[in-house]
C-alpha cells in the first residue's frame, strides 16, 4: 500500500466516525502530531503506532 492510500484510508475512517484528531489519536494511544503526521503523507506507522492499528484493526 501506498503512503497517499494509507492516508486516504486513514482520513477517511477517522472522519466517517465523526472522531477528532485529538479522540482518535487517545484511542490509539499515540500524539496527535503522530495522527496528523500518517495523514499528510509524512510519515508511516511503525513500532507502537503500527501494533496500535492492527490492535484496532483485528478488533472489528
Amino acid at each position: 500500500m501506498t503512503r497517499k492510500k494509507f492516508a486516504k484510508l486513514l482520513k477517511d475512517c477517522r472522519e466517517r466516525r465523526r472522531s477528532t484528531h485529538e479522540d482518535a489519536a487517545k484511542y490509539l494511544g499515540i500524539s496527535v502530531c503522530t495522527l496528523q503526521n500518517w495523514e499528510i503523507t509524512r510519515n508511516m506507522p511503525r513500532g507502537f503506532g503500527l501494533a496500535a492499528l492492527l490492535k484496532v484493526i483485528s478488533a472489528r
